[in-house]
């Protein structure tokens, strides 16, 4: 009895072993996901096309853009499903700094995609060819291309196509490169319907190890939210209170810093002091003097237009044609310009450093920064002012770090919102309305 129950056992046994050996070795490999599929790129970018579209659906009402009922949520969604394409998914997209970009996005049905390939050929010189049995389209003359999977669209614009064309075809399952996971497994921004994430080479100079930004838009606008994250600390922090120029509706340019950059001083081989050392010397401005004598509040201000009273000397001819040297009086109207820097005992070095440089001259009883009209100087305490106006504009307490900046018409406002010891949050304000009448689009 005792062989029979043992020979049962190892023939159950022998079984097991065979049908795991069996389904081990001719299990089927799974298919790789979207996620899989993705290059690796300076920026990468998530985005979801119906939240989208919900959420600017008010600018574009508010500004009665012609296009408005072509970007809808319910338009969107009847397309997507007419052409097989998965806009209730994330749209992934790449770029690199060269301005090669591209997208993968999911697909429902496949057999759908054509009927949209064969509309768009009406409206474009669109061609197809074949590279290593995968099947693509393209417009030569922009360089755009097309290529479609079972799951899967991928459109791509610039001069790297195969490639990148290879990397996407060629993706298996779990292969999902490095960056493409830091990225998506990032919390910062997750509830935002559209997210770029910066692997960009160059911020390495600054130490910074995650940088992020995430769409966020209103009837008047867009705001773009900033997060950056540095691997070493932050030696500067944001101070409580500093003097500041009462901006108008004719400030065209405005840096606003107030910041405690007590310890940045001391942090000579910081990246980010570095970094803004090396820039400085390509523009031949003393950095290093600069931080030695700054207390960490600068206010630039440009715009409007300022008079100027101008005294010369005129000759002119006498009632017996002897020439006679007269004081005459003008008034010019110049450019609105104002510079006011917090310094300590070593500005006159700083000052000093500018002048022999070039960068600050005396003219007429004045001074002049490059190109800028002539100013006038005032030093009350610590606050050293250069204006163009005939007296000194009015200062205000503030506590904002912010830049404004005037741009083929439109005023784009930037602020730093909060600093933590390794951590920067910032926003980006950009006014649509002036942009689109631009461009004609209102």
């Amino acid at each position: 009895m005792y062989r029979k129950f043992l020979t049962l056992v190892l023939i159950a046994g022998s079984l097991g072993l065979v049908l795991f050996v069996k389904s081990f070795l001719f299990e089927q490999p799974k298919a790789p996901r979207l996620i899989d599929r993705l290059p690796s790129a300076d920026f990468l970018a998530k985005a979801n096309i119906l939240e989208l579209a919900k959420e600017t659906n008010s600018m574009l009402q508010y500004n009665k853009l012609s296009m408005r009922d072509f970007t809808t949520y319910e338009f969107l969604l009847g397309q997507g499903k007419q052409y097989g394409i998965d806009l209730e998914s994330n749209l992934y997209l790449f770029a690199n700094e060269n301005g090669n970009w591209g997208a993968l996005i999911r697909l429902t049905d496949s057999s759908k995609v054509q009927i949209g390939i064969e509309r768009l050929s009406k409206y474009a010189a669109l061609q197809d060819s074949v590279v290593g049995g995968n099947k693509f389209y393209y417009i030569q003359k922009e360089q755009s291309f097309l290529h479609y999977g079972k799951d899967y669209a991928f459109i791509y614009q610039g001069t790297d196509f195969i490639r990148t064309l290879n990397q996407v075809v060629s993706a298996h399952y779990g292969s999902q490169q490095k960056v493409w996971k830091r990225f998506l497994k990032q919390k910062q921004f997750s509830n935002e319907h559209l997210v770029i994430y910066a692997n960009w080479p160059k911020l390495k100079s600054f130490d910074i190890e995650t940088a992020m930004f995430a769409h966020d838009s209103d009837s008047l606008g867009f705001r773009l939210k900033s997060y950056i994250k540095k691997r070493t600390p932050l030696y500067f922090s944001l101070k409580s209170s500093g003097l500041s120029y009462q901006s108008n509706l004719q400030t065209d340019r405005l840096i606003d810093i107030h910041l405690d950059v007590r310890e940045f001083k001391q942090r000579r081989q910081d990246s980010v002091y570095v970094q803004l050392a090396k820039l400085s010397r390509k523009i031949g401005f003393p950095f290093e003097r600069f931080m030695t004598a700054w207390n960490g509040d600068l206010v630039y201000q440009e715009g409007g237009k300022q008079i100027q009273e101008v005294r010369y000397i005129e000759t002119v001819l006498d009632d017996d044609f002897n020439e006679t040297e007269v004081e005459r009086l003008r008034y010019d109207t110049v450019a609105g310009f104002s510079v006011l820097a917090s310094l300590n005992q070593a500005a006159p070095q700083f000052i000093g450093k500018l002048a022999q440089k070039g960068l600050l001259r005396t003219d007429e009883n004045g001074y002049r920064f490059l190109f800028s009209p002539l100013l006038h100087f005032q030093k009350t305490g610590p606050f050293y002012q250069y204006f163009s106006a005939s007296t000194a504009p009015r200062v205000v307490r503030s506590k904002q770090n912010q830049v404004l900046w005037k741009y083929k018409g439109t005023k784009y406002y930037f602020k730093i919102d909060k600093l933590t010891r390794y951590e920067i949050y910032g926003s980006l304000q950009i006014p649509v309305r002036s942009i689109l009448r631009r461009n004609k689009l209102i």
